[in-house]
């Protein structure tokens, strides 16, 4: 099944930093990542964590959606030199993980690597009161600094510490399940507290330009090149 990529994705991704593509998966299949997702998560998930790495790795079913062929004709619109999956990662908030993910940016994370993206997809309806992504459209074109600071998690250790933007420059990523939103790794995002009292599972996905392997790569087993380079 092919994607009906939105007219002018390229164009917002290059102006605002992100992109959205509506009904990327089903419900039904979000249904079934979750239940595989939970599985993981009770298995091999490290106790009090919010965030879950390598599922491509280990699970055929999350190495499927990396490589699908809708994700990936979303994925050419905007990356015109090939395409190379890297990793991804569950990203799981619940009645008691309410706080908000603080402001970041990827590239902090891997510094002195090769520019990449991601595409975050959640598997419920994602809105202000679940937790879901917040983004500062256009953030991308401006440097950062990071400071460390902590969550009670101990997932996200930094934090921006140079803002400047308003209040009304972020948008609130109240989207439905299945829809996938593309990101550069130099947009400033985060999320919202979750004060709905239910749970909210997402999926993020990683991608960059084939080319030779970096010492980075190395430490993600599931990479494989998707799209060759030109």
């Amino acid at each position: 099944m092919k994607t009906k990529v939105s007219t002018g994705l390229a164009e917002k991704f290059e102006r605002d930093g992100f992109a959205v593509v509506p009904d990327l998966i089903s419900a039904e299949e979000c249904d079934k990542l979750k239940t595989e997702a939970r599985r993981m998560l009770d298995s091999s998930g490290k106790p009090g964590t919010s965030v879950h790495l390598h599922m491509a790795a280990t699970s055929p079913l999350f190495r499927s959606l990396a490589e699908d062929v809708r994700v990936v004709d979303a994925l050419r619109e905007v990356m015109p030199h090939g395409v190379m999956f890297l990793s991804d990662k569950i990203v799981y908030k619940s009645a008691d993980k309410t706080f908000a993910t603080p402001w970041h940016i990827d590239c902090f994370y891997w510094r002195n690597t090769r520019p990449k993206l991601s595409v975050w997809i959640p598997l419920d309806d994602a809105a202000a009161e679940n937790g879901t992504l917040t983004v500062v459209p256009g953030s991308h074109r401006k440097d950062w600094k990071m400071v460390k600071m902590g969550l009670p998690s101990g997932d996200f250790v930094n934090e921006i510490s140079n803002a400047d933007w308003r209040e009304g420059d972020i948008v609130t990523c109240g989207i439905k399940r299945g829809t996938g939103i593309i990101f550069s790794d130099r947009l400033v995002h985060g999320s919202t507290s979750n004060t709905a009292g239910k749970d909210r599972y997402a999926i993020i996905s990683t991608y960059h330009a084939p080319a030779a392997d970096e010492p980075f790569d190395l430490d993600f087993p599931a990479r494989k090149v998707l799209v060759p380079a030109a």
